[in-house]
């Protein structure tokens, strides 16, 4: 364990504040359990709570809004929307070096809590890295004693590690105690338990490609087993989320006194008309209607003056369009800004990173697949009255926040047997995978940082849109795949970098190279 804590000259954070796909800050999170001002000894707890936080970091989910064509720039050019991937990072991989402190600082009696959390916390950042980039060093990356340039594990390998890794979080909370420094879930094991067991699902899955040819990972077993064991979310009040407050350095990150750009995003086509197909009242909770059609103020010649409410007050702006035609829109408010709750609010809306609802709908399409013996309808339906749950609970049921739309239990009861929700018992199971694909798209709006272009990569569900004449892809009909490998690595790790670029993808860096689980 020593051997981690030493590892901070190879794990080197590239661009985080750039173009990395860890992207954003803890708004001040970090100092949550410790007084700024006063001399304090190291502790496990203050340790774990800077490790959940550096590993699960409170913020940043934009970007990822905006290559999964639900959000659109509308000040400045955002790479990330014309599908420009640039180097990634290893930034994640860096906050272990405190995550081995502090399992060595612990008491007996906090040992397995922390152990559990090492691991769990182990898991996670291998498992974010490996999805950024493909091949990664794992078996040698925190031996720093041993290794000063650390092998690429084939990615095959590194989901080995990482499923073991969370088999041994889950074994270590299931004899923990409670424990202090946790911002999360307040120290309860078993909470942390039953989050271990969500990823483990969430990895599994990500697996789905090559569920068939590599039986030695066992995917579909281990699944069921995991599924069937009992330790998962039971609602959303065990979801893994950050709560914001309007305590000083701890307010959503989205509020525009913290980020001005917020009030021109605007939502995309590809978010906005399915919600207005779908009779989806989501819509309201996530968007603010249009204030060129809404305020006397601003509105063209041609058009009629509406209500918050009328769905023709939300118009998704293309998110492939010039940013000359973007701007155009929104210099004259022709665009559906994100709605005031998350804008105006210090509180704003709990960031989610491990969700009940998405937990469903990973259980859905394992049933849709056949890796369980259960209904996978039952699992989307669940899947989609836990978003709705959600969303109503965390925005105040104000005219200004819901255009007066609320959503009852009558109304999703509605909305789940409406055409063009209902799950088809009838047709391919593409289909249904595709209804699957959807309705997690829809819920995991602002959440889930990259899961939606993950699910994308991996399902190509739902479809997103490509335009060759903005898009800055070199393969120019295409959405990429990867990240670049970090500048980091070219400068202290070239030769092992090289040696997995050769083996991958005979020598070459590029964005659209297909990563093995997506083979």
């Amino acid at each position: 364990m020593n051997a981690i804590i030493k590892r901070v000259n190879y794990i080197l954070l590239t661009g985080l504040l750039m173009i990395g796909p860890g992207l954003g800050c803890t708004s001040g999170f970090d100092d949550m359990n410790t007084n700024p001002n006063r001399p304090t000894t190291v502790t496990s707890a203050m340790l774990a709570t800077k490790v959940i936080l550096g590993v699960i970091p409170s913020s940043g989910v934009w970007n990822s809004e905006f290559l999964s064509k639900r959000l659109i720039s509308g000040e400045g050019i955002d790479l990330y929307q014309y599908n420009s991937l640039g180097k990634g990072d290893f930034g994640l991989l860096e906050q272990l070096t405190n995550a081995g402190k502090m399992v060595e600082l612990a008491s007996e009696t906090d040992l397995a809590a922390y152990t559990g959390l090492y691991y769990f916390m182990k898991g996670w950042a291998f498992y974010r890295t490996t999805l950024y980039v493909g091949d990664i060093p794992y078996s040698e990356a925190l031996d720093v004693n041993r290794y000063s340039h650390p092998k690429y594990d084939e990615q095959k390998d590194v989901f080995k590690g990482i499923l073991a890794d969370l088999e041994q979080a889950d074994n270590y909370f299931a004899q923990a105690e409670p424990f202090a420094g946790d911002p999360f879930y307040n120290g309860d094991p078993a909470l942390w338990r039953k989050a271990t067991n969500v990823l483990r699902l969430k990895v599994l899955m990500s697996l789905q490609r090559r569920a068939d040819d590599t039986p030695e990972l066992q995917v579909k077993q281990t699944f069921a087993q995991i599924a069937g064991g009992g330790n998962l979310f039971t609602g959303n009040r065990d979801n893994l989320q950050v709560v914001y407050s309007n305590v000083a350095g701890q307010e959503n990150p989205l509020h525009v006194n913290n980020w001005r750009a917020i009030v021109n995003y605007a939502g995309s086509t590809t978010m906005i008309e399915p919600l207005k197909a779908y009779d989806d009242y989501r819509l309201f909770y996530y968007f603010a209607p249009m204030q060129a059609l809404t305020d006397p103020l601003y509105l063209p010649e041609g058009e009629s003056l509406l209500e918050g409410n009328d769905p023709d007050a939300y118009r998704g702006l293309d998110p492939t369009a010039s940013l000359g035609d973007i701007y155009g829109k929104i210099s004259v408010k022709m665009f559906n800004r994100i709605n005031d709750i998350y804008r105006n609010s210090f509180e704003g809306i709990p960031f989610i990173r491990l969700g009940y609802a998405d937990m469903n709908f990973i259980l859905a399409e394992a049933a849709e697949r056949g890796w369980i013996d259960s209904p996978a309808k039952a699992y989307y339906e669940e899947g989609i009255r836990a978003s709705f749950d959600f969303v109503r609970g965390a925005v105040p049921d104000e005219q200004a926040y819901t255009q007066g739309m609320r959503i009852t239990d009558e109304y999703i009861d509605s909305y789940i047997r409406s055409e063009q929700t209902a799950y088809k018992t009838s047709g391919s199971s593409d289909e249904r995978i595709r209804q699957i694909c959807t309705q997690s798209y829809f819920a995991s709006f602002l959440h889930l940082q990259w899961d939606s272009y993950f699910e994308y990569r991996r399902t190509k569900y739902p479809e997103l849109p490509v335009n060759p004449e903005t898009n800055q892809n070199d393969q120019t009909d295409k959405i990429p795949m990867r990240w670049l490998y970090p500048q980091g690595e070219i400068n202290y790790n070239k030769e092992q970098m090289d040696i997995a670029l050769q083996r991958q993808w005979e020598g070459i860096d590029n964005i659209n190279n297909l990563m093995w689980i997506l083979r």
